[in-house]
């Protein structure tokens, strides 16, 4: 991955973590139910986790330890919401996929200094 599309990965990350987060904050029951958090306490607490990601993600700098605190924050994410029947599984899936582009993006961006 070059250093371009590790920033353009990033400002997704972000966008979506934004959008994410917003959802399980306002709405936590309705948002929970359709990532596979069955709790709204749960789901509240992670939508704030992603809230407090997004603006490193979308501007901070350096990006790299944003995308990695991201990619330690899914991993977490997907254990609790692969406990969610299926749709919790296969958020989980995503999240773990997610993750190991997150990674990659934050290698690339933490050796150029960015």
């Amino acid at each position: 991955m070059d250093e371009k599309a590790a920033l353009q990965a990033s400002r997704i990350a972000g966008l979506v973590t934004l959008v994410t987060g917003s959802a399980l904050v306002v709405d936590p029951r309705r948002a929970g139910a359709l990532t596979g958090i069955g709790d709204p306490g749960t789901a509240r607490k992670i939508g704030l986790l992603d809230l407090a990601l997004a603006p490193g993600l979308l501007v901070g700098t350096p990006r790299w330890p944003w995308l990695a605190a991201r990619a330690v924050a899914n991993v977490g994410t997907a254990v609790v919401v692969g406990r969610g029947g299926r749709a919790g599984r296969v958020t989980a899936a995503s999240l773990l996929a997610v993750t190991l582009v997150d990674s990659r993006a934050a290698r690339t961006l933490h050796a150029r200094g960015r």
